[in-house]
C-alpha cells in the first residue's frame, strides 16, 4: 500500500491486496465531499430511511445507543480516500451490527467495494467478534445486491419505503428502465421502493470461506510489506 515517506502506519489499520481501511478521521468527510456524484438517475434513491422493529426502538431507548456509530475509511493502493465503511445500531447483548457503506462514483466496477467488505468481514467477525451482520439495500441497486449475494448475505425479508417525488421516477416510463419497475409500485398515487434487508452470520462467513476466520491482520505485523 503506498504511502507518503512520512506516513506511518497506525494502530488498526487493516490492509488487503488493492484497498486499507483505517479509522475515519475528521478530515474524511471534507474529502468524501468531493466525490463525484453517480450517473445512475436512482441512486438518491438507495439511501431512503428505514423503519425500525419495536425490540430495536426498545434497545435503542433503554441502551442509549441511538448515536453509536463506527466508521472506517477505504483507501486505495495511492493512499485515495475512496469510500466508507460503517456500523450502526450495535447491539452488544446480540453481538450483531448495521452495515453501512459507501464507494465514490469513481470507484465503483473495479470490485474494491467487494474486497474492502470481504477484509472488513474478516475483522468484524475475528477481532471485533461479532456473530451477525445485518444491512439493508435498495433492490434497484443491483450492483450492490450482487457483491452481498457474493459474500454469503442471505436475504431475510423485503419492506416498502416511499420515494415521494424524486424526479427519476418519470424515467419508468422510458423502455431503458423498464426492467426497474418490478422494484416500485404505486398504491393510491403514493410511489414506494422496494428495500432488501439481508444478513450474514458468522458461521456462513466461515464456511464459505473457510480458513478465513481469524485472518484480519493488523499493520504492524506487516510493516516490513508496505
Amino acid at each position: 500500500m503506498r504511502r507518503s515517506a512520512s506516513a506511518q502506519p497506525a494502530h488498526g489499520d487493516i490492509f488487503g491486496p488493492r484497498v486499507a481501511l483505517r479509522p475515519w478521521k475528521g478530515e474524511d468527510e471534507r474529502a468524501c465531499r468531493m466525490w463525484a456524484t453517480y450517473p445512475d438517475p436512482f441512486s438518491k434513491l438507495w439511501n431512503l430511511p428505514r423503519s425500525r422493529s419495536l425490540y430495536e426502538e426498545f434497545f435503542t431507548f433503554f441502551s442509549g445507543s441511538s448515536g453509536t456509530r463506527r466508521s472506517w475509511a477505504i483507501e486505495n493502493q495511492a493512499g485515495q480516500l475512496i469510500g466508507r465503511l460503517s456500523l450502526r445500531e450495535i447491539d452488544p447483548w446480540k453481538q450483531r451490527a448495521r452495515l453501512g457503506i459507501s464507494l465514490g462514483a469513481d470507484y465503483v466496477g473495479q470490485g474494491l467495494g467487494t474486497e474492502a467488505l470481504a477484509l472488513f468481514l474478516d475483522h468484524f467477525f475475528g477481532v471485533l467478534e461479532f456473530t451477525t451482520m445485518a444491512l439493508d439495500v435498495a433492490a434497484c441497486n443491483g450492483r450492490a445486491v450482487r457483491c452481498y449475494e457474493r459474500l454469503g448475505f442471505r436475504h431475510i425479508r423485503q419492506e416498502w419505503r416511499k420515494a415521494g417525488h424524486a424526479p427519476c421516477l418519470q424515467l419508468l416510463q422510458e423502455p431503458a428502465y423498464h426492467h426497474l419497475l418490478p422494484f416500485f409500485r404505486n398504491q393510491a398515487g403514493t410511489i414506494w421502493v422496494q428495500f432488501l434487508e439481508m444478513e450474514l452470520q458468522k458461521s456462513w462467513w466461515v464456511r464459505l470461506m473457510p480458513g478465513r476466520e481469524g485472518r484480519t491482520v493488523e499493520c504492524h505485523a506487516i510493516q516490513a510489506r508496505i
